[in-house]
C-alpha cells in the first residue's frame, strides 16, 4: 500500500460487492467502492457524510471532528485534507448528519439519552445497574453552522444552537424526548437542506401508523419550526438527501437490528392523511445491502441527471467496506 493511501478504505471483496449486486436492479445500479485514503478517524462508526463538487464531508458518531476529504485528480480516491474538531478532544459530538446549503455545512447530533450498556465481561449484578443507567450528553444535542467555500474547502467559524427546549416542549414530540434512543425516543439521523429550510430526519420516534417525524427547522428562527410526516414502513429515518424535486431517505430500524436498510423518494409534503388531503406514498426505491454486519448510516447526493440519481453511502462497520456509490432511477 502506497503512503499517500495509508488507512485507505475499499470494497475490494468480491463477496461483499456480489452482496451488494443484490439490490433491486430496477431502481439500484452500478454499485462502485469508494476509497477514502489517509488517516480516517475513527474508521469503522461513519454516520454523517456530504459531496460538495470536489469536497467530501465525514463524520462519526463517536468522534468530535469533521473530516473533509477532496477528490484526487485522475484517480477514485478521495484524500483527507484536514478535520475540523467540533469540540473538545475528550467529548463526543455524536455526528449524525451533515448537509450543505447557502455557503455552510450544517452538523447535527442525535440529541438523545442514551442507556448504558450491557458487557458480557462485568457480573450480571453490574449489568443490572447499567441497563438502568440513562444520560443526556449536552455535546450530543448541538446543531452547528459552518462556513465553507466550495471552491477552496476553507471553513469558518462555527456557530451551534441546541434544539432539545424545541424537542421538550412540542406537544407531541415531548413524549419521546427522555426515552433513550433506539428504544423508539428521541433520536436525529437524518438532515436535508432546501430553500433555507433544514429538513430534520427522526430515526425515533416511529409513531403509530408508522408516522416518522421530520422537522422543518431555519438555523436562524428555530422557534418557528414545523414538524411533518413520512411513513416508511415501520422504519426510522438513517439520513437524508435533497433531490431538484422531493427527497431521497435511507431508512432503517428504530432499535439495534442489523438491518434490513431501504433507499425511498419522498415528495416532502407531510403524510398524515385526511378527507381535505391527498397524500403521496413515499416511493421504495430499493433494499441497501449491509454486508458483514455493517449498518447503513449515511447519504449523500453527488450528482442528479435524466430522471437518476448517483448517491454515496457509508457505513457503521467493524470491516474496511466503508462506503459504496449507487446509481438510483428515480420516480416520474
Amino acid at each position: 500500500m502506497s503512503p499517500c493511501c495509508r488507512g485507505r478504505s475499499t470494497l475490494t471483496d468480491v463477496k461483499i460487492l456480489d452482496e451488494l449486486a443484490g439490490l433491486d436492479q430496477s431502481r439500484v445500479s452500478e454499485i462502485r467502492a469508494v476509497d477514502l485514503c489517509g488517516e480516517i478517524d475513527p474508521a469503522a462508526d461513519l454516520s454523517g457524510v456530504v459531496v460538495i463538487g470536489d469536497f467530501l464531508v465525514l463524520g462519526a458518531d463517536e468522534g468530535h471532528c469533521l473530516q473533509i476529504l477532496r477528490r484526487t485528480p485522475d484517480s477514485p480516491c478521495w484524500s483527507l485534507q484536514h478535520k475540523l474538531p467540533l469540540a473538545k478532544q475528550d467529548q463526543e459530538t455524536d455526528i449524525e448528519a451533515i448537509s450543505f446549503g447557502d455557503g455552510h455545512l450544517y452538523v447535527i447530533g442525535s440529541h438523545s439519552f442514551r442507556r448504558r450498556r450491557i458487557k458480557p465481561e462485568l457480573s450480571v449484578r453490574r449489568n443490572r445497574e447499567r441497563l438502568l443507567q440513562i444520560r443526556q450528553d449536552p455535546p450530543r444535542n448541538r446543531l452547528y453552522r459552518i462556513p465553507f467555500d466550495a471552491g477552496t474547502g476553507v471553513v469558518g467559524s462555527a456557530k451551534s444552537i441546541d434544539l432539545s427546549k424545541r424537542l421538550r416542549r412540542d406537544p407531541l414530540l415531548k413524549t419521546f424526548y427522555a426515552i433513550p434512543s433506539k428504544e423508539n425516543g428521541i433520536d436525529i439521523e437524518g438532515m436535508a437542506y432546501r430553500d433555507g429550510l433544514l429538513y430534520i430526519g427522526f430515526r425515533g420516534p416511529v409513531l403509530r401508523h408508522n408516522l416518522v417525524p421530520v422537522m422543518l427547522v431555519d438555523f436562524k428562527r428555530p422557534k418557528q419550526y414545523k414538524v411533518n410526516f413520512v411513513c416508511l414502513d415501520g422504519q426510522g429515518v438513517r439520513d437524508m438527501a435533497a433531490l431538484e424535486q422531493g427527497f431521497l431517505i435511507l431508512s432503517g430500524p428504530v432499535n439495534d437490528a442489523p438491518g434490513p436498510f431501504q433507499l425511498w423518494w419522498w415528495d416532502g409534503a407531510d403524510q398524515i392523511p385526511g378527507r381535505d388531503r391527498v397524500v403521496r406514498p413515499a416511493v421504495t426505491l430499493g433494499p441497501v445491502s449491509a454486508p458483514r454486519g455493517a449498518k447503513a448510516e449515511g447519504l449523500a447526493l453527488v450528482a442528479e441527471q435524466r430522471g437518476t440519481a448517483q448517491v454515496l453511502v457509508v457505513y457503521d462497520t467493524a470491516t474496511t467496506a466503508q462506503a459504496v456509490s449507487l446509481r438510483v432511477g428515480l420516480p416520474t
